[in-house]
């Protein structure tokens, strides 16, 4: 675990000399999220269109049940993933999450059927469980205060820049073929990624600063009103308790459905540009288009987040994802293909950095990982069904709008569990 390592490694942190070290791991985190969405969520999509032509035989009902299978193996090991990063270190467990997920990448390209593309996808879940920037997160989390929402929208950028890197996926694929692409791919994770995993550190205390890079000051622990403890600004609380509060199960139910739905609208990009008669070269910018757009947003979320309610901002970014997934099902021709990527990246930009503040506000750094990993795991269950149901309504219908209208009618409900979420409070004792 990280904060237990030699001090060989402690001494090779910078202390107080220079940028402070927080903010340089929040940039490590920043390509991580480039690498890792723009290669396994929003990049995969173009993989995953250019197997469907590969293999025209294969009923796209039955070709999503391997993404399916990827969620449900996600969702499954969420949780342990998160135990990983909490007991374990953000550092290491990215680092397996990229030699994992990396290796699947390389087997993607080898399939020859469809029971090799299932397994494949199960060995990828959970390279992209731990390999997540969600994980870079909860390391970058326990570095900041103050200024926690505006590290966690650096961190953000990295999937809000993907869209580049899932873009350039489309010419490398016309300049050799997918299967060389996919080979590429699962090398980066391990000459891109793994070096920026080293970056992480667990605690900012353990290298003598403090969070946010403030001058050190004594301070005593000291219990709040409901029995949380808050060292240095950080609440303190037990998984048994956090378990066990309403609160922070219809924060789960939010991000089942912000996080599960979002699932099979993403998978089905390319294919469902295509179907609206653009071409694979706009569709391609479009996907670029589609995270790019929303960076501006990525980095007011957390300023945002820093300075006003969290759940107003997420549930702003909640009705602004409701609309833009009712525009792209509309979409009838190239400018409203761009309006409705804008809309719809826009609000999973202003929405993620908000959340995950919100979740270190709500429940401290100490089990983010756990936390999170249990919410991402809940989230799972949408994120299997969605991409069926989309495929299914597709092989009935031949068209995506009608699963896009109800993903985005699904979604809807998200926005009042947020409003009405509550500060979590414990009996004092238990």
């Amino acid at each position: 675990m990280d904060t237990k390592n030699s001090g060989k490694e402690n001494n090779s942190t910078p202390k107080r000399s220079g940028i402070f070290y927080g903010w340089k791991m929040a940039f490590a985190g920043l390509g991580i999220g480039f690498y890792q969405d723009g290669t396994g969520h929003y990049g995969f999509t173009v993989f995953f269109d250019q197997i469907l032509m590969h293999f025209p035989g294969w009923p796209q009902w039955a070709v999503s049940i391997g993404p399916s299978l990827q969620r449900l193996n996600s969702g499954i090991l969420a949780p342990v993933t998160g135990y990983m990063v909490d007991h374990w270190g953000s550092r290491r467990t990215l680092i397996l999450g990229f030699m994992v997920g990396g290796l699947a990448f390389i087997l993607l390209g080898l399939i020859q059927n469809m029971w090799q593309f299932y397994v494949v996808l199960l060995i990828l879940a959970f390279g992209s469980s731990a390999g997540s920037y969600v994980v870079a997160t909860a390391a970058v989390s326990n570095w900041f205060s103050r200024m926690r929402g505006r590290a966690i929208s650096i961190v953000v950028l990295g999937p809000g820049l993907s869209g580049i890197l899932a873009a350039v996926w489309v010419p490398i694929i016309d300049w050799s073929d997918w299967r060389t692409a996919c080979f590429i791919a699962g090398v980066g994770f391990w000459v891109f990624c793994i070096p920026l995993a080293m970056v992480m550190r667990s605690r900012p205390e353990d290298y003598g600063l403090s969070k946010d890079g403030d001058e050190i000051t004594e301070k005593l622990d000291y219990e709040q009103p409901f029995g949380t403890k808050q060292t240095n600004q950080d609440i303190v609380m037990s998984m048994h308790d956090i378990l066990r509060s309403r609160s922070y199960w219809q924060y789960v139910a939010f991000g089942a459905l912000a996080l599960g739905t979002q699932s099979g609208l993403v998978l089905f990009l390319m294919p469902a540009l295509k179907s609206y008669g653009i071409s694979m070269a706009a569709s391609g910018v479009i996907v670029m288009w589609f995270t790019v757009s929303s960076i501006p947003i990525r980095l007011l979320s957390g300023v945002l987040a820093d300075r006003f309610d969290k759940r107003l901002v997420i549930a702003v970014a909640m009705v602004l994802q409701v609309l833009g997934v009712m525009a792209f099902a509309s979409v009838t021709n190239t400018f409203m293909a761009f309006v409705a990527a804008f809309m719809i990246g826009s609000a999973i930009g202003l929405r993620n950095p908000a959340r995950l503040a919100l979740q270190a506000e709500y429940w401290g750094t100490s089990v983010f990982g756990r936390v999170g990993g249990i919410q991402m795991g809940v989230a799972a269950i949408p994120g299997i069904i969605t991409p069926m149901f989309v495929g299914l309504v597709f092989d009935m219908t031949g068209s995506y709008r009608l699963a896009f209208f109800v993903l985005a009618g699904i979604t809807s409900i998200a926005i009042p569990l947020v409003l009405t979420l509550k500060r979590p409070s414990f009996p004092t004792g238990n």
